[in-house]
């Protein structure tokens, strides 16, 4: 009875068809030896052809398989490197201790986080909002993508921010609006500098005087009259003419009421 049981085993075993059927085998056997139907070297030698079985079945080493990453019809992203590492790293010292926010928010972020959201205060204080996308913020901030993320989400869970996701159906999606609802920071952008503006001294809002170049700068003019005064000194010429016509209309005048 054991020997006929383990060779029926033996033979569903060997023609199993696929990994279902092999587990369901592996308990029968296990099975039989508990109800005492198989001995022990038995119920061993079909548990080893189970496996044995099961790893044929199995795909081949070395065999690709099939990637888990869903297709997509857009290029994947390449990563953006600064081409200098120094200005990069200057901005971002710069940007993040311009002091564009209150110093309570400025001690929840980090040096590249704060250039970050400068960045995007900026364009909120001048336009409302901020659509423009993450590796441009990070290109100006001088900081990586990964950092313009963190400070988002860091913001956004302080609930100093609102992000407005834009998705497209079949195409890429518009970046995301951000705004800013901390009425501390609001007041402090409004009365306080320009945002992601070139940090300094103050300089002239007065347009420059702008000199022709083919004009004689040399010649000076009389005041009073607008003429140089070498014609005002010249005894001769047009304008001492017509100081004699002037003079001789005069006389003229003043004999016929006489």
């Amino acid at each position: 009875m054991s020997a006929a049981t383990a060779e029926m085993l033996r033979l569903a075993i060997g023609q199993s068809s696929g990994p279902a059927e092999i587990d369901r085998l592996s308990a029968l056997v296990w099975e039989q030896w508990g109800a005492k139907r198989l001995c022990d070297d038995e119920a061993q030698s079909l548990a080893d052809l189970a496996q044995e079985r099961r790893g044929k079945r199995a795909s081949p080493v070395g065999t690709p398989l099939p990637s888990a990453r869903l297709l997509s019809r857009f290029k994947p992203r390449r990563r953006p490197c600064s081409p200098d590492r120094q200005a990069a790293r200057d901005r971002r010292r710069d940007l993040g201790g311009a002091g564009n926010m209150p110093a309570a928010i400025r001690r929840a972020f980090t040096e590249g986080q704060r250039a970050a959201l400068t960045i995007i205060a900026g364009e909120v204080k001048h336009h409302g909002q901020c659509d423009l996308p993450i590796d441009r913020i990070a290109a100006l901030a001088g900081c990586g993508r990964t950092t313009v993320q963190n400070a988002v989400h860091e913001a956004r869970r302080l609930g100093l921010i609102k992000v407005t996701g834009r998705p497209q159906r079949g195409r890429k999606n518009l970046t995301n609006l951000v705004v800013i609802v901390s009425a501390e920071w609001l007041a402090w952008l409004k009365r306080g500098p320009a945002a992601h503006r070139p940090i300094g001294s103050k300089t002239s809002t007065h347009s420059p005087k702008i000199v022709t170049p083919t004009k004689n700068t040399g010649r000076r003019t009389d005041p009073i009259k607008g003429s140089s005064p070498s014609s005002n000194r010249d005894p001769g010429g047009a304008v001492a003419g017509l100081r004699k016509e002037k003079g001789a209309g005069v006389a003229s005048i003043g004999r016929s009421w006489r």
